[in-house]
């Protein structure tokens, strides 16, 4: 009985022309204390989603989408139309692919009466050799790989035959069972055999080699395998892609089906590509009301989360329950008990707000409990002893490296040598790195004794380079675990060093500051260097500003500018900027200088214009070459003026004809310029590294990407890894430096018209810097300051911690 309500279940969810409900009519009808409906029979029970009841599938925004005829009653048929959605049934022969993440999956499938198998394509988490499918989708011409069978979905076949059986026992999912052993089970029951396993597996003892250990074993794989099959059908039905569902049953087994329809909320905190929309949609599912208690818990903490991703470390009560009602479509009299039910659960902590008495702020605890701890951490560091003589110190570096000093380099430098904590921040050309190499220089530490980090992988190896002394990302440093997802180093196990520096340190956000400063012992000397008027740390929190606007830490600003001499007029530019003024449009005619802005309204003409400069005019006039050398900048990722469509558009230009394949909607050719999203210690790749595609190996997704002289083998599992790089996001571009950079500015990207995003574009450029758009849109950028602005209690943390308000900045800090 339990074999044939699975089938019925099966062929009811995926039969192409016509699934009636009465088939599962053997059994009996139960709803949910959530208003759900089931099927069950034979001590079985079938969960049956919203989108199917008595009268038939409804699946209304699927299927209205592709039927083409529908009749109304009980047992209805749904048609649908065959040249949209096909099905085929047959015997996975063999697994030619699959990745482990997106579950995209290649496979041969052998059809009965066939000449020979045919390809299936598609995202199939638990697909098996042996296995016997029916599969929903539509036939496509792949212009390499000629027809395929591309699959939305399958469901695994229970065998009904004594060979089908046979096959199915021994295809390896149980441990222990070949065909011999399986011949004998079907031998001794027949076609009953699928049934005896589910509901009397103890009868299996019966056969000759069967002991009690391999009953259970197969017992126990039996039931695992029928539960991911049974609540991947569920979550089919629920209109979750094949890879959600598959997360969702490798993170909770057997018991994905009760968890999910106990509070299907939790799969936004706890599985990976599920947010609360998505967490909302399996719930209207279910029935759930939208009163629901559990959603509302998870409509706040979405709102936090997202708030989160925007910078902010907490929000105006206030502001939390006016947008969780409107998220949620509740009133807000309903929201204020779920978000107090959630301070109970420890998950979110209501706190006082200093600059506004009457208001309260709430965070996310983890992010509260950062906040706190950073701010006691540093106003612990002990008042380290002094170096002695540090002018002497300072002067025997300089002439050592042959440099001149400037009178904010030398006060920077005294400071860092003075104090357990120093912030020196500065714009391009006012010396930064060399304080950084005379620093070294006169601490006079071993190199055992002194830790260089910054929070990318390029920005260390530029550090690296610098300095002649290894650099290592913050995360290397603190020895992260990816595993855990935690770091080794901590206050329990802290960085024996005297001296750490740490470079970009604008890029830092308070969480990664936090565990840095844990892991820091009393007697180290930390000295911060950066620039604080570039963009904000893409995480919570903005450490560097708040530490400067604290005044409770020594501060020196660089002015003076030092690189590529006084008259950089890129330097200039960013300058200005600095200080409110836009750049002016640069006049037709004008002689070759380092900054260009050119002048075009219409996002095409800007477009073309982009393009023409990429390909064919600053690679004739400066001689600079455009897949190496030339940086395209977007402060946005999609739109015509975005990254994604720019780096189609210039590969299309660039590198037109190169061997390659294509991942999903990523085309990779041999002689593209890629970027590194992701760090990779392992293969010693890190976020932000750039290099050209070597070769490629259609056959099996593989390719090697040159970084820095070194050769790198991505596998296709890795490819989600490496993204186009003819164009990258501005904020992707912090921590690196660019030859030229050409860069969009027009009011399609209002949202993201930033003094620092403007700011942050402009001084990567080296040698070179184009803007190509309208004076309207940069003058919007460059009084724009609003953005910049992050809820966070850090400053004002450290203010009361401090044992005096008297300020401490230097270096004509206001």
């Amino acid at each position: 009985m339990a074999v044939a309500i699975m089938r019925a279940i099966s062929r009811a969810l995926t039969r192409p022309v016509c699934s009636v409900i009465f088939e599962v009519s053997q059994g009996r009808w139960q709803s949910s204390r959530r208003g759900g409906r089931s099927v069950c029979a034979g001590g079985l029970c079938a969960r049956l989603p919203k989108q199917v009841n008595e009268s038939g599938p409804t699946e209304a925004r699927r299927l209205r989408a592709r039927a083409t005829e529908a009749l109304v009653g009980p047992g209805t048929c749904v048609r649908r139309s065959l040249a949209m959605v096909e099905q085929l049934e047959g015997t996975v022969a063999r697994i030619r692919y699959t990745n482990p993440e997106s579950h995209w999956t290649v496979a041969s499938l052998e059809i009965e009466g066939a000449f020979a198998p045919i390809t299936i394509v598609g995202a199939l988490p638990a697909l098996a050799d042996g296995m016997k499918v029916r599969l929903d989708g539509a036939w496509v011409n792949d212009p390499r790989w000629g027809k395929q069978f591309k699959a939305e979905r399958f469901v695994e076949l229970i065998p009904a035959t004594r060979d089908g059986i046979t096959a199915y026992l021994s295809s390896g999912f149980i441990r222990g069972v070949g065909p011999k052993m399986a011949e004998r089970i079907v031998d001794a029951f027949g076609e009953e055999t699928l049934n005896v396993i589910m509901e009397s597996p103890q009868r299996l003892s019966a056969v000759a080699g069967l002991g009690a250990k391999k009953v259970r074993a197969i017992e126990e794989a039996f039931r695992e395998r029928r539960g991911a099959q049974e609540a991947l059908v569920f979550l089919y039905g629920l209109g979750l892609t094949p890879g959600l569902a598959s997360r969702i049953v490798k993170r909770y087994g057997d018991q994905s089906i009760a968890l999910v329809r106990s509070n299907p909320y939790r799969l936004a905190e706890e599985v990976d590509g599920v947010g609360f929309l998505k967490a909302d949609q399996v719930a209207r599912g279910l029935e759930i009301a939208v009163e629901d208690p559990d959603r509302l818990r998870a409509g706040g903490v979405h709102i936090l989360q997202a708030a989160r991703s925007e910078g902010h470390c907490f929000l105006p009560l206030e502001h939390l329950i006016e947008a969780t009602s409107h998220l949620t479509g509740v009133d807000r009299s309903l929201v204020q008990p779920a978000l107090d039910m959630l301070v109970l659960d420890g998950r979110v902590v209501f706190a006082d707000w200093p600059d506004r008495p009457m208001e309260r702020a709430v965070y996310l605890t983890a992010l509260l409990d950062a906040e706190r701890r950073l701010a006691e951490r540093l106003s612990e560091l002990a008042v380290v002893t002094p170096v002695s003589d540090p002018e002497s110190r300072i002067d025997a570096a300089a002439e050592g490296l042959g440099l001149a000093l400037g009178d904010g380099q030398r006060d920077a430098l005294r400071t860092a040598l003075s104090h357990p904590l120093t912030v020196v921040t500065g714009g391009p050309g006012t010396g930064k790195t060399t304080i950084i190499q005379c620093l070294l220089e006169a601490a006079g530490l071993s190199q055992s004794r002194v830790a260089l980090a910054a929070p990318t992988g390029r920005a260390a190896k530029r550090m690296s380079e610098a300095t002649g002394q290894e650099a290592k990302t913050i995360h290397r440093l603190l020895e992260f675990n990816p595993i855990g997802g935690r770091f080794q180093r901590d206050e329990a196990d802290p960085l024996d060093v005297e001296l750490l520096i740490v470079d970009e340190a604008s890029m830092v956000d308070l969480p990664l500051f936090d565990s840095l400063m844990r892991a820091v012992v009393d007697t180290c000397r930390v000295v911060l260097v950066g620039d604080v008027d570039q963009l904000p740390p893409v995480g919570p929190g903005a450490p560097l500003t708040e530490l400067i606007r604290s005044e409770t830490v020594p501060v020196v600003r660089l002015r003076e500018i030092y690189r590529q001499g006084a008259g950089s007029t890129i330097i200039d530019v960013a300058h200005g900027i600095q200080r409110g003024e836009s750049p002016e449009v640069t006049p037709a005619g004008t002689t070759i200088q380092d900054f260009y802005f050119i002048h075009r309204e219409d996002p095409s003409a800007i477009l073309a214009t982009m393009e023409e400069l990429v390909t064919r005019r600053i690679p004739s006039r400066f001689g600079f070459d455009p897949r190496t050398q030339i940086q395209v900048l977007s402060p946005m990722r999609m739109g015509l003026l975005g990254v994604q469509n720019l780096n189609e558009r210039l590969q299309s230009i660039l590198n037109p004809s190169g061997t390659g394949f294509q991942v999903g909607e990523r085309l990779y050719r041999v002689g593209d310029r890629v970027m590194q999203i992701r760090n990779d210690y392992d293969r010693g790749v890190f976020n932000g590294d750039t290099g050209t595609i070597e070769r490629v190996d259609p056959v099996n997704g593989r390719l090697v990407v040159v970084i820095d002289d070194q050769p790198v083998i991505y596998e296709r599992n890795q490819l989600d890894e490496l993204v186009l790089a003819y164009a990258v996001s501005v904020h992707k571009s912090q921590g690196s430096e660019y030859t030229v950079v050409v860069m969009p500015v027009t009011t399609q990207h209002f949202k993201m018209l930033q003094r620092n995003l403007l700011y942050t574009g402009l001084t990567r450029g080296k040698r070179l810097v184009v803007l190509v758009g309208t004076p309207k849109a940069v003058g919007l950028a460059v009084r724009n300051q609003e953005q910049s602005l992050r809820n966070t209690l850090l400053a004002t943390r450290l203010q009361r911690l401090a044992p005096s308000a008297t300020p401490r900045s230097m270096g004509g800090h206001p």
